[in-house]
């Protein structure tokens, strides 16, 4: 064989390897790899909404982003740490006490920045006064729940030694127990708020007016993860944003019921009722995602009341790193 004929394969290779960069320099994207985040979350439901709406439209997978959501009920603090989830989405206790405890996670959104609740009671309770030497389903001994209901029994003049609590994460099991007549009250958010309206339950009132300033929930990050897609979790955060804004615009409405519709199989009616209270009347969710000093402050304050800290407060960088919604420009 030849000189010349050894070439030619070795001129081939060489043509079809510049074709493959070139390609992937043309191409928007094809030089980088996908990064999959695994995300848990207590259920499916409204306070996925943002993500639901960049699912939607595509926004992660412009990002190179696959991103699969796990129902993970009240274990997300302790999956995160253990690092089976790269990032998870509940009240915020939960991983502000897993960060200080020494959990190597910190909370990197501050998402619905506001109580989504109400008290429903069985129908023959007509005022708060009448919990005295009730059981009240909340969400979990040390939840965020148990600073919202301790605020709206103390509107009263109660206490919580005045009731007696049973636990469950998510609101649609408390829903249950209420209906089943297990428990004699609870705290219900969309979509089990209006189902409890429709079943003639008491609603004693929204705890948001006793509770000011403290968040509800939030995203939160496994920090070795973190510190190695530090890209994929900033176009995350970048998508929340987006999301929340779109979700704002009045003239999408219809499209955002229609997209917690498909993606959090919920009813369309419930659907529609969860905007007009959750997006139009009350705004929960959070436009940049940040824990200002003042939000901090009342975090802290709501730690100390489940007895997570002490004053002086630890610095606000112990729980929340907030990089990533700072570097998250639209």
């Amino acid at each position: 064989m030849t000189d010349t004929a050894l070439q030619i394969p070795r001129l081939y290779k060489a043509v079809v390897a510049a074709a493959m960069i070139l390609v992937a320099a043309l191409i928007p994207g094809a030089a980088q790899s996908q990064t999959k985040i695994v995300a848990g979350m207590v259920a499916h439901g409204p306070p996925q909404w943002p993500q639901y709406i960049a699912m939607e439209f595509g926004w992660f997978k412009q990002d190179n982003i696959e991103l699969e959501l796990l129902g993970v009920g009240g274990g997300g603090a302790q999956q995160l740490a253990g690092g089976s989830l790269n990032i998870a989405h509940s009240g915020y206790p939960d991983f502000a006490r897993a960060s200080l405890r020494g959990a190597p996670l910190k909370i990197i959104i501050n998402d619905i920045i506001a109580s989504p609740y109400a008290v429903f009671a069985k129908p023959q309770i007509k005022q708060i006064a009448d919990l005295k030497g009730k059981m009240i389903s909340i969400g979990g001994v040390t939840d965020v729940t148990l600073i919202y209901i301790k605020a709206f029994l103390a509107s009263a003049g109660l206490t919580a030694s005045d009731v007696d609590f049973v636990y469950a994460k998510a609101a649609g099991d408390r829903f249950s127990a209420l209906v089943s007549g297990g428990v004699d009250a609870t705290l219900l958010n969309p979509p089990t708020y209006f189902k409890a309206e429709a079943l003639g339950y008491t609603n004693l009132g929204e705890t948001a007016p006793h509770v000011k300033d403290i968040p509800f929930t939030v995203w939160a990050a496994n920090s070795d993860w973190a510190a190695k897609n530090r890209a994929a979790l900033t176009a995350f955060a970048r998508s929340y944003k987006r999301g929340v804004e779109w979700l704002y615009n009045p003239a999408n409405k219809q499209q955002a019921i229609d997209i917690l519709v498909k993606h959090a199989k919920q009813d369309p009616k419930d659907s529609a009722l969860a905007y007009d209270y959750l997006i139009a009347k009350l705004k929960l969710f959070g436009l940049d995602g940040n824990v200002s000093d003042a939000t901090y402050e009342k975090i802290a304050e709501g730690l100390v009341e489940l007895g997570d800290v002490k004053k002086p407060f630890p610095p606000k960088s112990a729980i929340f790193d907030g990089s990533f919604v700072q570097q998250a420009t639209n």
